[in-house]
């Protein structure tokens, strides 16, 4: 019999395969290993493309109304917390596609790799929006501004 951990893990990596599966093809989205060797102030400049991102796709599929409830979950602090929920909730889902990453990796070293956007979709999903494949090439252009993070 499976361990509550163990279920949690395995809902989570199919939650995480599931969204992957959905927005495959020829992708220029970023990988979350090659996201976490960037400087901080690039992985807030690249979120914040991903949330910007993810509103002009909906504006454009004529989903204002969920633009609009992207902008409140990534802006309204709740009384209490020190940052909108919006990005703890992405935050947590990025630790746990890190997680179902490795995991995959080690099971199959050729396992194509879990990426930012995939983190970003989960956590829209989990707050009832569903983006348009043409969410995974809003971050296409970005290019870092700082140097890499010395390991």
């Amino acid at each position: 019999m499976l361990s509550f951990r163990n279920r949690f893990n395995t809902v989570l990596a199919a939650t995480f395969l599931s969204a992957a599966m959905l927005f495959t093809g020829t992708v220029q989205a970023m990988e979350i290993q090659q996201f976490d060797k960037m400087a901080g102030e690039d992985h807030s400049d690249y979120v914040v493309v991903l949330i910007e991102g993810a509103q002009k796709v909906l504006i454009d599929d004529g989903k204002s109304d969920l633009a609009l409830t992207i902008h409140q979950l990534f802006t309204q602090v709740p009384p209490g917390d020190d940052m909108p929920l919006g990005m703890t909730e992405f935050e947590r889902n990025l630790a746990r596609a890190r997680l179902a990453d490795a995991e995959r990796l080690v099971k199959d070293p050729k396992a194509g790799r879990l990426e930012v956007e995939h983190a970003m979709i989960v956590t829209l999903k989990k707050n009832d929006i569903i983006l348009p494949q043409s969410f995974m090439h809003v971050a296409d252009k970005f290019k870092p501004k700082f140097p890499p993070k010395k390991n």
